[in-house]
């Protein structure tokens, strides 16, 4: 038992950084030493004004020690204990979420391709179970976002528990049912202030999660609306009009950027529509199963063109992905050709692509007018590809699908919303090949959108 009345208040007479110990006085006079770990919620240095909260016996004998130290006053474990503690948690949830994975067959740490191969039941069965898990202790992340991904149905029973305004748990409303997406118009009130921020200056944290912060709606206004971009319907979209029709015109830019998360754009007549396709083929991973998806066609990446060139650096256009001509079926298009000197330079390049893939002019938009050096494409290759589905966020591992042709882009950064060149028409998006060999980027991605009407495809890359 400490000597000490506690919690008492005192101040810091001493501090050696170097050292990482000090001193504290308390209002009696009784001097305490006390180290950096003692300090809970605040940076040691001389006359500051703390809280003693509790005290242990000196390892060397010399009476007590600090054992925790606050501004607060409030009872509280030491560093070193709540670290402890911490690992623990940390652990027992990691072993519920394996116990949870083990009903379905699933290792420890599975692979996206590992959530495919389940069946509807097992993938159902899992979902209650992630259900359950978060009632009753946390929310699985990783098998949740996987999941989420895969069949974002599989939680529609369960919308009312998740929470919009944060990842992942928001990307349930992905295909939402019609009648729980215009519940939402009910929360869209036309006297919103956006309140989005990101991680706070300084922040140190893992890039999923600064991403996450980043992409959060912020308020339940913004979080309605997003939800509703999300669901797919065009009922949904002439709803987000007609509030979008009563805000700002500042509001009006910060919901069109929200909803750009949402894949998502505006049209110059103000008409809202989606910006990807519901047809989607991505390339097999050279690691996939053989018990896999059979392939359903063949492509190429990274071929040379012939005969087509930049007009705005004279490089020749390289088809970074392109199906084999003989593949039916997929729409337009189905090549995605770009000038690498100009991605490489940061650069947008817009080429002309007619229905029958026939290439026609092709001009870049960069920075700076004179390239350095030109860049060596990378070695072209065979791609097989399998029925892909709409959306995947970035690959997490070697095994998972990069190279994809339709779908959602699967953006690294913010999304980049792109309208035509030649008609200003939001573009829609077209594909995406991976940079595998960090040859324009370190090691990003190409993405392409396409404007149908005027036939034109442009590229252009984010790390």
């Amino acid at each position: 038992m400490s000597s000490y009345r506690l919690p008492a208040r005192a101040l810091v007479v001493t501090w050696n950084a170097v050292d990482g110990v000090g001193t504290l006085r308390t209002e009696d006079g009784s001097e305490v030493r006390f180290g950096a770990s003692a300090c809970t919620d605040f940076e040691p240095e001389t006359g500051l004004d703390v809280w003693l909260v509790e005290t242990k016996p000196d390892p060397l004998g010399r009476g007590e020690r600090a054992k925790v130290v606050n501004r607060s006053g409030r009872m509280e474990q030491d560093k070193l204990s709540q670290f402890e503690q911490e690992a623990a948690e940390e652990e027992a949830r990691f072993e519920r979420e394996a116990a949870l994975l083990d009903t379905v067959g699933l290792a420890e740490e599975p692979e996206s391709t590992d959530y495919e191969a389940l069946t509807a039941k097992e993938r159902t069965r899992l979902a209650r179970g992630l259900m359950e898990l978060k009632r009753t202790s946390h929310l699985a992340e990783e098998p949740f976002t996987h999941l989420v991904e895969l069949e974002p149905a599989l939680f529609h029973p369960y919308l009312d528990e998740l929470s919009r305004e944060e990842e992942p748990e928001c990307l349930a409303w992905v295909d939402a049912p019609l009648h729980r997406a215009l519940a939402l118009t009910q929360e869209l009130r036309t006297d919103w202030t956006p309140n989005r921020g990101g991680p706070p200056v300084g922040s140190v944290m893992s890039h999923q999660d600064a991403g996450r912060q980043e992409r959060a709606p912020g308020d339940p206004v913004a979080a309605a609306a997003l939800a509703l971009g999300r669901s797919g319907h065009p009922e949904a979209l002439r709803a987000l009009e007609q509030w979008m029709a009563g805000l700002g015109e500042a509001e009006q830019r910060e919901a069109l950027h929200l909803l750009f998360l949402a894949d998502v754009g505006r049209r110059p007549s103000g008409e809202l529509v989606y910006l990807y396709s519901r047809t989607c083929l991505e390339g097999v991973a050279s690691e996939a199963s053989e018990d896999g998806p059979a392939p359903v066609a063949k492509g190429l990446l990274w071929f040379p063109t012939v005969g087509a060139a930049c007009l705005t650096c004279g490089s020749g256009l390289v088809d970074a992905l392109r199906l084999d001509e003989d593949t039916t079926g997929h729409p337009w298009p189905t090549r995605l050709p770009t000038c690498l000197a100009c991605i490489f330079q940061g650069g947008v390049v817009h080429v002309e692509v007619s229905r029958d893939g026939t290439l026609g002019r092709a001009v870049s938009q960069v920075s700076e007018s004179q390239h350095s050096h030109k860049v060596r494409p990378p070695p072209t290759g065979t791609v097989e590809f399998i029925p892909g589905r709409i959306r995947r966020s970035v690959p997490r591992s070697e095994r998972e699908q990069h190279h994809r042709l339709g779908g959602a882009l699967s953006w690294i950064q913010s999304p980049d919303v792109f309208g035509c060149p030649n008609c200003g028409e939001p573009m829609r998006a077209a594909g995406q090949v991976r940079d595998e060999d960090a040859c324009f980027s370190d090691i990003g991605m190409l993405y392409a959108v396409a404007c149908g009407p005027c036939g034109i495809v442009t590229t252009f890359s984010q790390s």
